[in-house]
């Protein structure tokens, strides 16, 4: 695959074998976007406020399946934190752990995802 310009061999794969491959890939952009913030338990709870607040009960299904499948193949350790947060906790908790370390939901004004 020629890469265009700009774009570096981590550029996402131009077919996914799956939905579960798309959401692995997926989880994983934002686990790195957090983690480049520093601070891993920070991450941790941006990643999981992040996916509650944004993916719908179908994605969670379907990467919950593939967790409970192969044991999170793919998906990188923040990522797999993050997951475990979700199962683990309600959705108050989440929201106070990311205010506990500091971190920002993504949804403030000017945020990619805000």
């Amino acid at each position: 695959m020629s890469q265009a310009a700009g774009l570096d061999d981590q550029a996402e794969p131009e077919i996914h074998k799956s939905t579960e491959d798309r959401l692995v890939y997926m989880a994983n952009q934002i686990s790195d976007f957090f983690a480049s913030q520093g601070h891993e338990d920070r991450a941790v709870a941006g990643v999981a406020d992040h996916l509650r607040s944004y993916w719908d009960p179908s994605m969670f299904r379907r990467i919950f399946a593939h967790l409970d499948a192969t044991g999170g193949a793919g998906l990188k350790p923040v990522t797999l934190q993050a997951l475990a947060m979700l199962r683990e906790s309600s959705p108050g908790s989440v929201r106070a752990e990311l205010e506990r370390t500091g971190g920002r939901s993504g949804r403030e004004p000017g945020d990619d995802a805000g």
